[in-house]
This record gives C-alpha cells, structure tokens and sequence, in this order.
C-alpha cells in the first residue's frame, strides 16, 4: 500500500528535482519496514518522476542494489554521505565565474540555484535576482521567498516580461533537470526562451547541476499536463496545451557548471 507522504511527494508539482530526491529518499530510508513493496514503489517512482533524471539515476541504482544485497543499509548509508552539502564543490567550481555578475535572472525554482545564490550572495552582497514566476505552478514565487529570507534583492517578474528584463542583467542561471547526452537540457518550460533572449542580448546563459543530471540518452519526450491548470474552459474547437520542461539547445548554453 502506497502511503499518504510518498504520494505527495510523487505529486509535487512545485519542488526542484534536487529537493524531490531528498525528500523521497528520507522517506523510502524511513520505510524499510516495508522494503518487499520497493520495487513496486520504485516502478512507481520512475513513472511519475520521468522528468527528473536524477531521481531516475538514484531509482535504477536502488533497484540494482535490492536485486543484488536484499538489503539497503549500505545503499542508504552511501547517499546520506553524498547529500551532506552537495552543493559546496558546486559553489567552488561556479564562483569564480558568478561573482562578477551583480544581477542575474533564472526562472523556476530550482534549489541548485538557490544554493548557488545564497552562498554567492556572500561575496557579492550587491548581488540582485530577476525571478521569472513560473507559470502555471508559479514555482518561482517559492524561490524569490527562499532569496528574500537570506536578503537578497529579488524582482519577481512574469515569463512575458522576460525580453524587457533580461537586457538589464548581466547574465541567466538556471539548473537543468535532465543533462542529455549531446549537452542538451531539459529545464521548465521558459528557459529556453530566456536562453534566446540571452542569446539576441549577448548575455551569458549559464546552467548550474551536478553529474546526477546526466542522461545515457539524447532521448525526451515531453508529458502534456492537466490543461486546467491554464484554463478551466473547454470548446471542441479549443485546444490547451501545458508541458512542463522543454529542451534547450546546446548551442544556446554558454556554460555547463557541473561538480
């Protein structure tokens, strides 16, 4: 039986794929009492998460690892050891290229990203960010929160107001929930767009993730979602259209920072 917690958590909406991934993994660690329902639970998991390969990458390697020990004690063990402050090589390796930038605009919310700026915001403490919303979960709301509390200016602005924004920053940051094999990425649905928009504007577009982002692929397909969450009105000649993450070319990246 699936229980109440694991299915808001299959059902968040919201959440950045990091911040998925620890959530279901604190949970499962907690659930070993019923371990005879993993694999059930993890065919589950990889269906409802298929955007987010990072979690995919942690599902395999769970089920390899209940195939072969019958046991998670050491797998669990294993990536407790890797959560604890996995954004500090990141920070180290993206730095040296962000500080110089005193207004950066991303879109979403992504806790890569928020960890990114909030340390950054140490050093840079003229640092500002132009938050695109996010549309239709407004995730992006719950990032420009989460930089308010450790005091960073924040804009908050509408996907639509993306053009005439992103020509007064310095450069887009954004993270990636799938790292395609031919450097493609597949973020929310926006960033591409902004990447263009970087692009006409010569501003640097830049995405911050670890190697856990990183698909054996250059496969995608995009999931269409509920289109209520757009419009709730219906007609046989209207049709909705509500994908969540889109693909942005390789061409359009400046700069993949990865641990």
């Amino acid at each position: 039986m699936i229980d109440k917690k694991l299915i808001n958590i299959l059902s968040n909406k919201t959440s950045g794929s990091f911040e998925l991934l620890i959530e279901l993994h604190n949970h499962l660690k907690k659930e070993q009492m019923i371990i005879q329902l993993f694999p059930e639970i993890i065919d589950l998991a990889k269906d409802q998460l298929s955007s987010f390969q990072a979690i995919q990458n942690y599902l395999d390697d769970m089920k390899l690892t209940l195939h072969r020990d019958k046991t998670l004690d050491h797998f669990f063990k294993k990536y407790d050891e890797k959560f604890h402050d996995p954004f500090a090589r990141l920070f180290d390796k993206s730095k040296n290229i962000l500080r110089k930038y005193n207004r950066i605009i991303t879109i979403s919310n992504s806790k890569t990203v928020y960890e990114i700026l909030s340390r950054l915001n140490k050093i840079n403490p003229n640092l500002e960010v132009i938050v695109c919303e996010s549309r239709p979960k407004l995730e992006g709301r719950i990032l420009a929160k989460n930089l308010l509390k450790v005091n960073i200016h924040v804009e908050l602005i509408t996907e639509a107001m993306m053009y005439q924004s992103a020509k007064d920053s310095n450069a887009a940051l954004v993270g990636a929930d799938i790292i395609l094999k031919n450097g493609d990425i597949i973020n929310k649905v926006g960033s591409s767009l902004l990447a263009i928009t970087c692009k006409n504007y010569k501003i640097p577009f830049y995405v911050i993730a670890d190697k856990s982002k990183l698909s054996p692929t250059n496969k995608y397909s995009q999931q269409k979602m509920p289109s209520k969450e757009i419009w709730r009105h219906s007609g046989k000649k209207l049709q909705i259209n509500n994908f969540y993450f889109e693909k942005v070319d390789r061409s359009l990246i400046t700069k993949v920072i990865w641990d």
